[in-house]
């Protein structure tokens, strides 16, 4: 019997990414020559994980990307994409940006999508790091000024009495009409082409899977996330695992390479490759790699 070589892959704990791996998980596809081992943290702790190249497959921030190309590749799976939505503004008492200037704003991590967001459309804002599922309550507490909704608490903050300033990510597509990719899943490019090709092919049958058999992979997904306090979690999956997630498309691709520029444009990130057409580094499109241009 041939050997198996474990394969570390790394997601939020919430019901879209548990969602695409449900049935990688629990044994309903398989990954030919590897043994998946499963971590879930939350996205800060992921992004810092990927710039010590730490797990073999993670999810990462999309504004994290030009660090980390040297070592890993985009997969054409995984991607979560906002079509009109995104991460969201709230607040209890300011209902306006310009509110904002020089307010305390809770950000899930820096750098992540969401602050760099908050820094584009309202830079005199100051950012606030704080567990992404603390900065509700803390605004809510009058600790913070406003905070920056991501993952279900994009669903959960009216709940804390607390209403939208902006929906930065609506904005975002508006202003660009491009959907906002949101967040990344990368592959460590040590691990060769013909495994990248494999990997990425059990994720997207992982993840159709669970399309094809919803009520099994929801049950399984409603246990992670604002689902254990017995949310609803089919709105949320339906919104960040979906046809976009099954194969990044060409528009999310563009939208990418516009993001990142603007990360280097606003001093977000340190520049990097610039992103061309997602030249694949294997056949059929199994994974991406954007190649320097």
């Amino acid at each position: 019997m041939a050997r198996m070589e474990t394969l570390t892959i790394a997601y939020t704990p919430d019901s879209d990414d548990a969602f695409y791996y449900f049935a990688l998980e629990t044994g309903r596809v398989r990954v030919p020559g590897f043994l998946p081992e499963f971590q879930r943290r939350s996205m800060s702790e992921l992004n810092r994980a990927a710039v010590a190249g730490t797990y073999d497959v993670t999810a990462i921030s999309s504004v994290l990307y030009p660090q980390l190309a040297g070592r890993y590749a985009v997969l054409s799976v995984g991607t979560s994409v906002g079509r009109g939505y995104g991460p969201v503004l709230v607040s209890q008492r300011y209902h306006a940006l310009d509110e904002l200037r020089g307010r305390r704003v809770g950000v899930g991590g820096i750098p992540t999508t969401g602050w760099f967001l908050l820094r584009w459309l309202c830079p005199e804002a100051v950012p606030v790091d704080l567990p992404f599922d603390r900065i509700g309550e803390a605004v809510r507490a009058g600790e913070l000024d406003a905070g920056v909704m991501i993952h279900e608490e994009l669903l959960y903050y009216p709940k804390l009495g607390l209403h939208r300033v902006v929906d930065l990510g609506a904005e975002w597509c508006r202003q660009h009409d491009l959907p906002l990719p949101v967040g990344l899943n990368v592959i460590h490019r040590d691990l060769g082409e013909r495994a990248l090709e494999r990997v990425c092919g059990a994720i997207r049958r992982s993840l159709r899977y669970g399309q094809r058999h919803s009520a099994e992979a929801l049950a399984w997904a409603s246990r992670f996330g604002r689902g254990v306090e017995g949310e609803c979690t089919e709105r949320f999956v339906s919104m960040f695992a979906n046809r976009d997630s099954v194969r990044m498309p060409a528009d999310v691709r563009r939208a990418l390479g516009v993001l990142l520029e603007e990360v280097v444009e606003l001093g977000a990130g340190p520049g990097g490759p610039r992103l061309g057409n997602g030249e694949s580094v294997v056949p059929g499109h199994a994974a991406d790699l954007f190649q320097a241009s």
